[in-house]
């Protein structure tokens, strides 16, 4: 068991709704991680049902709090998020009546800073539709109404893709082939960021709040760097071996991307292009990029290091995501 938390005015009470599929999880294990939970004045895992992990984060010091989804009651939802100063909306889209419903719930809490689920790449650069990146919008102009004569501020996170699952066949790095295919120029550049890295800015969002800061509402930040060639050349140097790199052309794949019917278009297909046409490269404008926030939330790397691409493939001699 870990030692309790120590409850102060100056440190967050942080909630993670969402807690327990794959984002909430590695969010949830770095805020109860020695790191940053001395941070916290208490953490609240906040879910739609109980599964063995949740027994995990209870005996290291997580408050559990369940909500029945098809049982919506607006005080239920009201009593579980009492006490909370900020919360992190990690529910994926099978949850999306959830998500809307703490939307209008907001107004009725303590909350002082709403993160809604975005954790991704910045969809309002694209000029298409996508059912889950809709879905977003949606809700962020939901929430937005529904908090506009409230002190709650929201502040939207967009981080590029997680380095730990961003590079596998679902990408086109089919490291069990090595074989790396992008879609466009090998060359673009991609940007990453560990979910570890994204729970660290979370917290120091969370901290400048309780000092009654006043935060932006929309933050784009990335950990690392690197086009598909770069990629496979720190991959060889540890460990991969001999990578063929191959490349198909950007606007046809798009085009059949895009001529799918709407309800059939995933992000993952979109994505594709999008990490070709430079829309998920969030380098400094000044190195070709789109723009980024880091030095907002970790000026010279300050707080934290970032995690590296270099970093993931020391970890994984060079193969991430074989087994996929």
């Amino acid at each position: 068991m870990k030692p309790p938390f120590s409850p102060s005015p100056a440190k967050p009470v942080v909630a993670v709704v969402g807690a327990t599929g794959d984002l909430g999880t590695r969010l949830t294990g770095t805020f109860l991680s020695d790191e940053l939970r001395t941070r916290l004045s208490g953490f609240v895992l906040i879910a739609r049902r109980h599964k063995a992990s949740t027994q995990r984060w209870a005996e290291r010091g997580a408050e559990i709090r369940i909500i029945e989804e098809d049982a919506y009651d607006e005080n239920d939802l009201v009593m579980a998020l009492d006490g909370i100063d900020v919360l992190i909306n990690a529910i994926s889209m099978a949850g999306a009546q959830l998500r809307d419903n703490i939307a209008r719930t907001l107004p009725k809490t303590a909350v002082k800073l709403y993160f809604p689920s975005e954790f991704g790449v910045d969809h309002t650069l694209h000029d298409f539709d996508v059912p889950e990146w809709d879905g977003k919008k949606q809700h962020y102009n939901l929430t937005k109404n529904m908090v506009k004569d409230t002190d709650v501020q929201v502040c939207r996170l967009f981080n590029g893709l997680f380095l730990h699952s961003g590079i596998g066949p679902w990408y086109g790095f089919h490291t069990s082939k090595d074989v790396y295919q992008a879609v466009g120029s090998l060359d673009q550049v991609i940007s990453y960021t560990d979910i570890g890295d994204i729970a660290r800015v979370l917290c120091i969002l969370a901290e400048r709040r309780m000092r009654g800061e006043k935060l932006p509402e929309q933050l784009r930040i990335a950990g690392t760097h690197a086009s598909f060639r770069q990629i496979a050349q720190v991959m060889t140097a540890a460990g991969a071996g001999d990578i063929d790199l191959k490349s198909v052309e950007l606007e046809g794949f798009r085009r059949r991307a895009l001529g799918r019917q709407y309800e059939d278009r995933g992000p993952i297909v979109c994505l594709r292009f999008i990490m070709g046409d430079g829309r998920a490269d969030y380098r400094l404008k000044d190195a070709g990029g789109l723009g980024n926030d880091n030095h907002v939330v970790n000026p010279g790397q300050k707080h934290f290091v970032w995690k590296t691409i270099q970093d993931l493939a020391i970890e994984t001699n060079g193969r991430p995501n074989g087994n996929a």
